[in-house]
């Protein structure tokens, strides 16, 4: 959602012409700028805070040319989420119909059966053992990922190597073939 999309969102919900909500988006965000522009803090209780946060001097390294260069010391601005709006997000889409904060509190999970044999219990354990277990990769995978990573020269290097053994030459074909018909012909 982009400033625009967030200006329609508040005309929807507040029931007024765009050209209002535009006014009162912008005055927030200007009121917000300001204040901690000022060394304010401002709380949303169950929003947020926004702040500002002190960073020290320090070296960093530049990546395109990898010179060191000096970073002066400044302040910059901070947000800290709030426990509600933590809430929220965490629950996912269905928040965003609104509610309390006793609403957006995570239902307990539920608790699990005492009756159940002790052989389906392994068997669940097992399973849930498994299915926390990173898959296997294949031979084939690692070898191509290998080869990738290589630009091709390994198999290439074997491939000379097998025509050494074989005392092969390879495309000029002066010494046979590797082919069929070239292994019956010696």
């Amino acid at each position: 959602m982009n400033k625009t999309e967030l200006i329609e969102a508040v005309a929807e919900r507040a029931g007024s012409e765009r050209a209002v909500a535009r006014r009162h988006v912008e005055a927030v965000f200007d009121a917000i700028v300001d204040s901690v522009t000022a060394g304010e803090r401002v709380l949303v209780t169950g929003f947020g805070t926004f702040d500002r946060a002190a960073r020290p001097a320090r070296t960093a390294r530049n990546p395109r040319t990898g010179q060191t260069v000096e970073v002066a010391a400044g302040e910059v601005p901070r947000f800290r989420f709030g426990q509600t709006f933590r809430n929220r997000v965490a629950q996912g889409a269905d928040g965003a119909s609104g509610g309390t904060a006793a609403a957006a509190a995570p239902a307990p999970a539920p608790a699990r059966a005492t009756t159940a044999a002790p052989a389906q219990e392994e068997a669940a354990a097992s399973a849930e053992v498994q299915a926390a277990k990173p898959p296997k990769k294949d031979k084939k995978a690692k070898k191509a990922k290998q080869a990738a990573a290589d630009g091709g020269k390994a198999r290439k290097e074997t491939k000379t190597v097998k025509n050494a053994k074989a005392g092969k030459t390879g495309k000029d074909g002066k010494k046979g073939g590797s082919g069929k018909k070239a292994a019956k012909a010696r």
